[in-house]
């Protein structure tokens, strides 16, 4: 059986289940270990202390944190993202948690969409076509309780509403580095890195096209045996086809100065990859419900588009269109856009499953180059260490903000040696050595010469 054919038979066969996203425990997770794999993680990880690195095993005590701890209850086992009794797993695994947990409450999947149109984000389908659908579709969608609208995705990740959002990453962080004990350091870590996984979720939503189109619409399709399994076709096709393991790895990492720019470019650039996931996706596919409208065929056949882009060939293929089966729309590298067929005189345009498997197949190693180059981004800041007779901290391109010197002895236990605001030098700041100790930690938190938030971390062995 072809990957196609089996994805059409899972599908016909799939349970019910909520499908806000791309789905959370497969795609999803799927995409973040890609992203942290091809990122700098693993080594920012070993160089602060957790020698394992993106395989150190990390634990957040369920006493510790039982709203997060009954969340991660939600979630498979099977799928390599809940911790055992203990609260314990690998680095990995906790940023395929954050990942998963991203669409948890349901009512935050609302947040995961971008219009770059109309700058909004969610929002409802309007009731006319509400009125389309079948009495059992529209039972389950009021069951829903769909939000009236949503925050706009790149909004979302640093909005205070968000518990997964840019500041609790970068307060998280900060004690993963500065906290006294192992195991203290250790919780704190794992709880970045969910941060993190759900920070790269809400981006890699991005990656379908209906959530960056206005197609609200495509997240109401009917998709199993049970009345309440709404969501996008589109995304349940990706997690039959690929799973979790089967996530392509990014082809490159994307660099950008700022967040926002992962997501949407400030201004249009004639360089399109130069743009955010947005940008690139919103551009280049079209979306179930936005699709160019049926024509009728005349000397002229223009198809009225809904957006300016993805645009249609000067001319299109009538007589392939003619045929029964019609014939496929197709991008310059060859990816299914969408069939076409002229029948009774009437030129209509559909995507089918294999289609739109052939989307998802260019689209999925592109959203993981956007996710890898956003967790670089968050993890950009580095600091260099001068250890004689005093310990100088500095940094580059670091703005105004603060900066903790520690001292690690040979327990583990870290104790500050010097507290301080810094300036705009990268000399940032400097603490006699101290009798003894083992390793020498250094943090500093405040804004990047772009204004940006940031995090910036450095260690170095240390002995006397």
């Amino acid at each position: 059986m072809n990957r196609f054919a089996a994805v059409v038979f899972a599908l016909a066969l799939a349970l019910p289940a909520a499908a806000g996203a791309w789905e959370p425990e497969t795609t999803q997770a799927g995409l973040a270990e890609q992203a942290a794999l091809s990122s700098r993680l693993h080594q920012r990880l070993v160089s602060i202390g957790f020698t394992g690195g993106l395989f150190e095993p990390l634990t957040i005590p369920p006493a510790d944190a039982p709203a997060l701890t009954n969340a991660l209850k939600l979630l498979s086992p099977s799928h390599g993202a809940v911790p055992d009794a203990r609260g314990r797993q690998v680095a990995l695994a906790w940023i395929a948690a954050g990942a998963a947990l991203a669409d948890i409450p349901a009512a935050h999947g609302a947040n995961h969409f971008f219009d770059p149109q109309t700058k909004g984000g969610w929002k409802a389908p309007s009731r006319g076509l509400l009125t389309g659908l079948s009495d059992k579709v529209r039972e389950a969608v009021g069951r829903a309780a769909l939000p009236a609208q949503g925050i706009p995705a790149p909004d979302w990740v640093t909005h205070k509403a968000n518990p997964f959002n840019l500041d609790n990453f970068y307060a998280q962080y900060v004690k993963a580095v500065s906290a006294k004990t192992p195991g203290e350091r250790s919780r704190h870590m794992a709880a970045a890195l969910v941060a993190a996984g759900a920070i790269l979720h809400t981006l890699g939503d991005l990656g379908a096209p209906s959530r960056v189109r206005g197609d609200e619409a495509a997240h109401l399709e009917p998709l199993g045996a049970g009345p309440d399994d709404l969501g996008s076709r589109f995304e349940r096709i990706a997690a039959l086809a690929f799973g979790r393991l089967g996530v392509p790895g990014p082809s490159r990492v994307i660099t950008r100065e700022h967040l926002r720019d992962y997501f949407i470019a400030p201004a249009p650039t004639a360089n399109k990859l130069d743009g955010g996931l947005v940008d690139v996706v919103a551009r280049s596919y079209f979306s179930p419900n936005t699709l160019p409208a049926p024509t009728r065929v005349g000397t002229d056949t223009k198809p009225r588009l809904a957006r300016n882009e993805p645009a249609l060939p000067a001319r299109l293929n009538l007589m392939a269109a003619s045929r029964d089966d019609g014939t496929t729309l197709r991008n310059p590298a060859g990816t299914c856009l969408a069939r076409y067929k002229v029948e009774r005189g009437t030129l209509s345009f559909w995507m089918d499953d294999e289609c739109m498997l052939d989307q998802i197949e260019d689209l999925l190693p592109e959203v993981a180059a956007y996710e890898a180059g956003l967790l670089d981004f968050l993890l950009r800041g580095d600091l260099s260490i001068k250890i004689a007779d005093t310990i100088t901290v500095s940094g580059k391109g670091l703005g105004p903000g603060t900066i903790e010197i520690l001292v690690e002895d040979d327990r583990g236990v870290r104790t500050s040696l010097v507290s301080a605001q810094t300036g705009n030098g990268e000399e940032l700041a400097k603490v006699a050595a101290p009798a003894n100790g083992t390793r020498i930690v250094a943090v500093y938190r405040g804004v990047d010469a772009a204004g940006e938030p940031i995090v910036a971390v450095g260690a170095m062995p240390f002995s006397r």
